[in-house]
């Protein structure tokens, strides 16, 4: 493998099992001059274990230190040195930081290539069973109940499958609220992807919420993919919604109402059960 010298490489290392950690990658990691790390702790352990040795310095680069390790980086780049980009796991850049270091190498005129491998969003996607041809990765889910909603609002109407990462001990409240906002929509829940315990749930959203309020936080990374909006969904506006609405609370409950027109038009709960509200007052 030729190594430009005064070169950026962001390199994929395994999201679990060390198998994935591609001869290119490890070639990079054994040669490089500078192993920039989210964690560097992290990274002597995945070099450890894999058998790997480098003569590479080691420096921490994540948000906290950004602003002050891309000078000394990129100097250390204008002097010759090959720089090697990693994160915990998986690709550096998804959802972690990077990107303003590959931004200024570029700047400075520096060689950048990417070594593929791993990537969570992938490997979900691809064991998912959904639509992917058009894809969203959304992030992490914001913390706070306010924050989820309006990041799962952003996206109810887009026609993509959205991947979401959380926690599992956040888990069963969000899959709750995302029921509540996208509607009875399929999704999956993939955790401990590449891993001895890998797991896959497939269900509509209500089933999977119901079924992670019923028990522990499970363990491991979390990744949760879900459905997007069906062509017919955009056809139901407001007034249609409501004309149903009408009907069906003229021989059944608001709550009866509200499930029967949910399903019928595919619009979220929330959604169906406030313009009912509106309906009844």
């Amino acid at each position: 493998m030729a190594v430009k010298p005064g070169q950026l490489a962001v390199v994929s290392t395994p999201i679990g099992n060390l198998g994935d950690l591609s001869p290119r990658a490890a070639e990079f990691l054994e040669k490089a001059d500078i192993l920039a790390c989210e964690d560097t702790r992290m990274t002597r352990k995945l070099l450890a274990l894999s058998g790997r040795q480098t003569a590479a310095k080691f420096m921490p680069y994540h948000d906290h230190n950004g602003h002050s390790m891309r000078p000394k980086l990129l100097t250390a780049m204008a002097d010759g040195s090959n720089v090697a980009l990693v994160s915990d796991a998986g690709t550096p850049l998804v959802s972690d930081p990077g990107y303003k270091l590959v931004a200024e190498a570029h700047e400075r005129g520096f060689s950048v290539t990417s070594i593929p491998g791993p990537s969570a969003v992938l490997a979900g996607l691809s064991c998912a069973g959904l639509p992917s041809d058009r894809f969203l990765f959304a992030g992490f889910i914001p913390h706070s109940r306010n924050g989820a909603q309006k990041a799962f609002s952003e996206f109810v109407d887009l026609q993509v499958t959205t991947i979401w990462f959380e926690s599992p001990r956040r888990m069963a409240a969000s899959l709750s609220l995302m029921a509540e906002i996208f509607g009875p929509r399929l999704a999956v829940v993939a955790r401990e992807l590449t891993k001895l315990h890998e797991d896959l749930q497939r269900a509509p959203l209500d089933e999977l919420a119901r079924l992670y309020a019923q028990q522990d936080p499970p363990r491991g990374e979390v990744v949760i993919l879900v459905e997007g909006a069906s062509q017919t969904t955009a056809i139901f506006d407001d007034a249609m919604l409501k004309n149903m609405l009408t009907e069906e609370m003229q021989n059944s409950s608001l709550r009866d109402a509200v499930k029967t027109v949910t399903e019928m038009s595919g619009q979220s709960r929330r959604k169906i059960y406030q313009l009912a509200i509106e309906l009844d007052m």
